[in-house]
This record gives C-alpha cells, sequence and structure tokens, in this order.
C-alpha cells in the first residue's frame, strides 16, 4: 500500500514551510530515501511554492495543492493551484519585490533548480487553468 498525504495551503510565504514539514516527516516515516534526498526535494518543493505564491494568483488569496505518494521505488510530489499561470521562461514579476526572500526561503532560483533535483518532471497546464506540477524521486538507499 502506498504512503499519501495531502495538504492544502494558503498562497502565502509563510506557508510553504507546512509542505516541507509534511514531505520530510513522511519520507523520514517510510524510509529508503537518503537526507541528500530528502533536502533536495524539499527545495524543490520550496521553489515549486514559492512559483504558485509568486506568480499563481497575483498576489490575490488562493491556496496550493500539495500531494505527496510514496510507494515502492519512489515517490511523488504533485503541486497544484488555480490560478494564472506560471510558464517555465516566466521571469519574477515586479509587484514580487515586496515578498521578502527570507520569507521564500530558497525560492527564485528557477524551474532549472528543480530539474537538476528530481528524477522525473511534469509541468501541466490544465484546460481549466492553472498550474499543476509533478514530481518524482526514485528511492536511493
Amino acid at each position: 500500500m502506498d504512503d499519501y498525504v495531502k495538504l492544502d495551503i494558503p498562497a502565502m510565504p509563510e506557508y510553504v514551510s507546512l509542505g516541507r514539514l509534511a514531505l520530510s516527516g513522511l519520507l523520514r516515516s517510510c524510509g529508503g530515501y537518503s537526507e541528500d534526498a530528502v533536502a533536495d526535494l524539499k527545495l524543490a518543493l520550496t521553489e515549486a511554492c514559492s512559483n504558485s505564491v509568486r506568480h499563481a494568483y497575483d498576489h490575490d488569496d488562493g491556496q496550493v495543492h500539495l500531494e505527496f505518494t510514496v510507494n515502492a521505488d519512489c515517490v511523488t510530489v504533485l503541486i497544484r493551484d488555480e490560478g494564472g499561470g506560471f510558464h517555465e521562461d516566466d521571469e519574477d514579476c515586479a509587484e514580487c519585490g515586496g515578498i521578502p526572500e527570507i520569507q521564500l526561503a530558497e525560492g527564485g532560483m528557477g524551474i532549472s533548480i528543480i530539474r537538476a533535483v528530481v528524477d522525473g518532471f511534469d509541468l501541466r497546464k490544465p484546460d481549466e487553468g492553472g498550474t499543476v506540477l509533478v514530481l518524482t524521486k526514485n528511492r536511493d538507499c
């Protein structure tokens, strides 16, 4: 049986750490992931959530939906929002300058850093709007 956690957080920087804690707790309880792998996934999750905070809702209220599924050979991390959308080639918006970098932790390093630390990357733009990012990381121990 797969282990599964679903978490909906407000699209605000101060809530990103809740997703990181849930993901790291799940991975540590399931085993099979080195501390480096857990750190890589936390970094990828922070960047993805930060993109939703910065780009999805044009600084209006919204939510970021997180789903973590750990199965026999990998973990799948799904990050979804219903906002205006994010594109891989988007640059940070000028209005986002008001969000202190310290609140976004490792955020702002770009999609390329996410791609570098995961084994699978799938960016989807559903017809109904928003963005869905699905990341996978293989077990490494």
